[in-house]
């Protein structure tokens, strides 16, 4: 189940878009060189514990002993302030992990700053993950056509 909705099973709606999945791939393809390199594990849609009915964000970075380090949400314009919102709870559970919300349909990135307790946008600032050389917003934007 992901953060918001509940579409387990085949035929269940609402489904993610086609640009949402293409977002997670192209994050797939472009960080996890360098995320292996670091001999960590990079899963979409995999639950934070091994409790299969937990929450399973979009992506997650996971230490070796699957500790999530980083954790990213894809989302319309429309969910992006929900999203944000059940963030929430993820950050009380495991406050020393980074947290990222990607709005594909305005192409804004969000990033949780935990010293200010606040969400930074990719406008106001370029937006970084400690486990990634580039700015995270490079991860995310396919250069291709949009599906």
């Amino acid at each position: 189940m992901g953060l918001l909705d509940n579409y387990s099973g085949i035929g269940m709606c609402p489904r993610p878009k086609w640009q949402h999945q293409g977002v997670i791939a192209h994050f797939l393809k472009s960080a996890e060189p360098e995320i292996y390199m670091q001999e960590l594990i990079l899963l979409s849609e995999a639950t934070v514990t091994d409790d299969w009915d937990d929450l399973a964000p979009d992506l997650v970075i996971f230490s070796p002993a699957m500790e999530p380090l980083s954790i990213i949400e894809i989302t319309t314009h429309h969910q992006c302030g929900d999203i944000i919102r059940k963030c929430g709870e993820l950050i009380e559970r495991f406050p020393e992990a980074e947290y990222f919300v990607y709005d594909y349909e305005q192409a804004m990135l969000y990033q949780y700053d935990i010293e200010e307790d606040e969400w930074v946008d990719s406008n106001s600032e370029r937006l970084f993950s400690r486990y990634l050389n580039r700015p995270m917003i490079k991860y995310l934007q396919s250069k291709t056509k949009s599906i």
